[in-house]
């Protein structure tokens, strides 16, 4: 009985489609990161969202589309460290956190290697090519998830005013 309570608890917190922590599961985690950060440690919280994501659907359709996602995710986990935490939060939305850094150049350098990857393996495997914009946030200990959330946001706005791929950052 405790495997499958064990089993019904990882498969809650994953994803299906694309096997990344999901919404809720990454805000639980970010919310234990926050809490257990030293004072001198300090991170960069990601929002990303899909460039012409809703062209794929429209022209290609939704299988397309989740074949792009899936590619999309593949792209993210590919770029980041084992300590950093990644999730796709809804529909073409992701969320990256980039842990030990408050050099924005180190995001903005992950954010174009996803970029140049979707762009390279779109084209390779014949699929829409999409990018993902991002917004980005220093992330210290004692931070409250959901006013960072709205921070990256607003910097991921002004990144996809150019609708490429975009980084802002607050």
């Amino acid at each position: 009985m405790n495997n499958d309570l064990s089993a019904a608890k990882k498969a809650a917190a994953i994803d299906e489609l694309t096997g990344m922590m999901n919404d809720r599961s990454f805000r639980k985690e970010i919310a234990r990161t926050l809490d257990n950060m030293d004072s001198d440690e300090s991170g960069i919280l990601i929002m990303m969202d899909g460039d012409h994501f809703k062209e794929v659907n429209d022209h290609y359709g939704h299988n397309m589309g989740d074949e792009v996602i899936k590619l999309s995710a593949q792209m993210i986990i590919g770029r980041i460290r084992t300590v950093d935490l990644a999730s796709r939060l809804h529909g073409d939305e992701f969320a990256i956190f980039i842990a030990n850094t408050q050099d924005y150049t180190v995001a903005q350098k992950i954010v174009g290697d996803i970029n140049a990857s979707l762009v390279s393996e779109s084209a390779r495997r014949h699929m829409p090519n999409i990018t993902l914009s991002a917004g980005a946030v220093i992330v210290r200990r004692g931070s409250n998830y959901t006013q960072l959330a709205k921070v990256a946001d607003a910097a991921l706005y002004e990144a996809k005013s150019s609708h490429d791929g975009g980084f802002a950052h607050a």
